[in-house]
């Protein structure tokens, strides 16, 4: 079965616009087209819509997951490459899960401070009040 852009963002809730840039951008390779130039969609490209998502949004380059698609055709002798990609790529989320992790931490403390005033009446966050609390 093949399918449209269209039903493939319907499928994978991704919007057409960003399969359609990705697309100008190389990178569905496999992806073909019918004699008015319609692009379809086989079921296993959907599967690649998804990781190309999954991908970018793990912040990966286009350039690294074109070079990427371009490897998986390689068979064993890529698989090495490949997964030093994903690895890289890996590090950037931890790095990025400890940032999001420490603005949560900030944000929950943050939170308790104005369950505290709330409770208290007093406004201890506003720096025009006298009840102003320094490095809060």
């Amino acid at each position: 079965m093949a399918y449209t852009i269209i039903e493939v963002e319907k499928m994978t809730g991704i919007p057409s616009r960003k399969i359609r840039f990705w697309l100008d951008k190389g990178l569905f390779p496999f992806i073909e087209r019918d004699e008015n130039g319609v692009r379809y969609f086989a079921k296993s490209d959907i599967g690649w819509v998804e990781w190309v998502n999954c991908l970018r949004n793990c912040k990966m380059s286009i350039k690294d997951i074109k070079h990427y698609i371009s490897l998986t055709t390689g068979g064993m002798k890529s698989a090495k490459e490949r997964k030093t990609l994903l690895e890289r790529q890996l590090k950037v989320l931890n790095k990025e899960l400890e940032i999001l992790n420490a603005a949560y931490k900030k944000v929950e403390h943050k939170i308790s401070m104005y369950d505290e005033m709330l409770r208290t009446g007093i406004d201890f966050l506003n720096p025009n009040s006298r009840d102003y609390k320094k490095g809060r």
